[in-house]
């Protein structure tokens, strides 16, 4: 099947009105299924390619969506990393094969070290792997491209998008031109939807947040700590021969006190606010760590999502 004939297809599923009690969101992603079962029935995107070098590009680590929407997202992004790019894409039947073998393949690894193993096993030249994710009604990519001719260290690349299933795939699609190093063509940036995330929602503005009241509680936690101990200091260096001495104590020892419970108020506001920080994930976000705790929410969120599309 030509490339015409495959870019008709894809605009004709993502834009004719089909009648069904569905959600508009299930309508879509419908249309994303029968998409994705023509494009695995026709064995697009370079299957002619050597079984070494060129491009290898793993399946995405999805969660939150079932198997056939990953099918369909990930057909659009190599149909557009094909557009986009002209080295040759090894065969996903092959990479799929080779991978999953591998801790890339049967651990979701991203690490350097799984990634420049998956691509020494492919022979690849350059590797592509990452996650997509589907939660609270928001799509989330993350993946990395390792090309040993430009760095040691895979690149990174994501997207967060909150909208309809065609803005998320018009990101993807950019997306793909971006790992190439290329511009976007500006038919492609004229189908460009903006993501409907408020400020409020986004992580990284949480992060912020949190981190802040966090480092103003430490840092205030010290301060007032250390104008305790100068208020105590002034209050035993009275001279207790003087009059006042007894009214200057005091007032020094009161104001030790005072500034003791704001030092403590502030220390347990700043580890209140890391702790939330730390548990919520939002440290995934800015250092791109991830630990078992969140791990696991971020499962069982997903394969609830993935129950409720799936029953539908």
């Amino acid at each position: 099947m030509s490339r015409n004939a495959v870019y008709f297809i894809n605009y004709f599923l993502l834009n004719s009105s089909i009648i069904t009690l569905y959600s508009k969101r299930i309508i879509q992603m419908k249309k994303l299924f029968l998409f994705a079962l023509m494009m695995h029935s026709v064995s697009v995107y370079a299957q002619d390619a050597d079984a070494s070098g060129g491009i290898a590009t793993v399946q995405f680590s999805a969660t939150g969506i079932n198997d056939m929407e990953n099918q369909a997202f990930f057909n659009y992004f190599l149909q557009e990393l094909d557009n986009a790019s002209e080295d040759a894409f090894q065969d996903q039947a092959a990479i799929g094969e080779k991978v999953n073998s591998l801790a890339l393949g049967s651990s979701d690894c991203y690490t350097t070290e799984c990634m420049k193993a998956a691509l020494d096993a492919l022979a690849a030249n350059q590797l592509i792997a990452g996650s997509l994710s589907f939660a609270k009604n928001k799509y989330r990519v993350k993946l990395q491209l390792l090309d040993p001719s430009k760095a040691e260290k895979p690149k990174k690349y994501s997207i967060r998008y909150k909208g309809e299933v065609d803005g998320f795939v018009t990101e993807l699609q950019i997306l793909a031109w971006e790992m190439m190093g290329k511009n976007p063509p500006g038919s492609l940036m004229g189908k460009r939807k903006p993501s409907t995330e408020s400020i409020l929602e986004n992580p990284l503005f949480k992060t912020g947040i949190l981190i802040g009241a966090g480092a103003f509680g430490v840092s205030n936690y010290l301060a007032k700590s250390a104008g305790a101990n100068d208020s105590e200091d002034a209050a035993n260096s009275q001279d207790k021969n003087w009059s006042g001495y007894q009214q200057a104590y005091d007032a020094h020892m009161k104001s030790a006190d005072n500034a003791k419970t704001e030092a403590l108020l502030s220390l347990l506001i700043g580890a209140a606010a890391l702790s939330y920080a730390y548990y919520d994930g939002v440290f995934d976000e800015l250092f791109g760590l991830s630990s078992a705790q969140n791990e696991t929410l971020v499962l069982e969120e997903s394969k609830s999502n993935s129950a409720v599309i799936e029953n539908d």
